[in-house]
């Protein structure tokens, strides 16, 4: 447990009386209450996290965390059993002491997943839409204008033989698990990421025995803000630039809540953040187009290739317009 003001080491959050009065406790180093949100309304709570409230991020990440995580037995080494049958059930332990002890925070990370899946999807179909109409649109007018080379006029051939575009050519259900796919791959890329960075290569959390739960439950709680674009479906203004400033401002909520949790510098957080997204970019969209071509070497060169293509067309436009 920690001082959610200057993060010191704490041995409680307060003491309790025997009339069921409670105390909370003052931090011997700052002279700051040690953890306020103890005793704050759980809406209040939720406030401060969208409003990126130090506190609010501390509370739950180091000591929420830890009095959930400490109601439950500490898995059984598996390494020193001597048969079979106390492996097994050492193993079986393990596996349901680990989603008892986890159970909320994978409810949510399935909760946020199914919100990315169905964002994913949509987003996906409006772009597709958009780039599949973009001769009628003004922009080759303008490109023409501005004398520019060929290759950065607008061509929707290119995008009628992207991944995108095969994609759509199936049925709802397979869109779907595709879809999904993306998502749990990215997701699960970006978290283990993450995780290596910072726990391994900046060597922080050496003073918490949890330290790649907080990481964890850090990501967790930022991610959420990438869901805000769902309630941008309700009303009219779902276009693909409104939901691109979402997501910026969803990034910015990750960054700033892992500068909250771990106390590293921006330039450290956003390196790691840039090598993360460039590693998500070069590993995600090509390992599905390893299974949607059925790992046929001229159907992988050939969606490579147009995907590359569309990559150039989008920098072109964004570049001169």
């Amino acid at each position: 447990m920690i001082c959610i003001t200057c993060m010191q080491h704490v041995d409680s959050l307060y003491t309790v009386y025997s009339n069921d009065h409670i105390q909370l406790t003052d931090c011997p180093f700052c002279e700051e209450i040690v953890d306020k949100y103890v005793e704050i309304d759980n809406v209040l709570l939720f406030i401060d996290l969208l409003l990126l409230k130090p506190g609010a991020y501390r509370h739950l990440v180091f000591n929420s965390l830890e009095l959930h995580l400490s109601k439950y037995p500490k898995g059984k080494p598996v390494n020193d059993c001597q048969c079979l049958l106390d492996y097994t059930e050492a193993l079986v332990f393990n596996i349901k002491n680990w989603f008892r002890k986890y159970d909320r925070l994978n409810r949510l990370w399935l909760l946020l997943l199914s919100f990315e899946i169905y964002l994913t999807w949509v987003t996906e179909e409006s772009k597709y839409i958009y780039y599949l109409n973009r001769n009628n649109d003004d922009s080759n007018l303008i490109m023409l204008s501005m004398k520019l080379p060929e290759s950065f006029k607008w061509d929707s051939t290119i995008v009628r033989n992207t991944i995108t575009s095969k994609v759509f050519t199936w049925r709802p259900p397979i869109q779907y698990l595709y879809f999904a796919s993306y998502c749990i791959l990215d997701v699960s890329l970006f978290h283990t990421l993450i995780q290596y960075f910072i726990l391994k290569k900046l060597h922080w959390g050496r003073n918490f025995a949890s330290s790649k739960d907080i990481i964890s439950y850090t990501i967790l709680l930022s991610y959420g803000a990438k869901i805000f674009p769902i309630l941008m479906l309700i009303w009219p203004y779902d276009t693909l630039i409104s939901m691109s400033i979402i997501k910026w401002v969803a990034n910015f909520y990750i960054i700033e809540s892992l500068k909250i949790v771990t106390k590293l510098s921006y330039w450290n957080i956003i390196k790691i953040f840039i090598s993360v997204a460039l590693l998500r970019y070069c590993l995600v969209k090509p390992t599905l187009i390893l299974c949607v071509a059925k790992f046929k070497l001229s159907a992988i060169k050939n969606l490579m290739y147009q995907e590359f293509m569309l990559l150039l067309q989008k920098s072109g436009t964004y570049l001169f317009l």
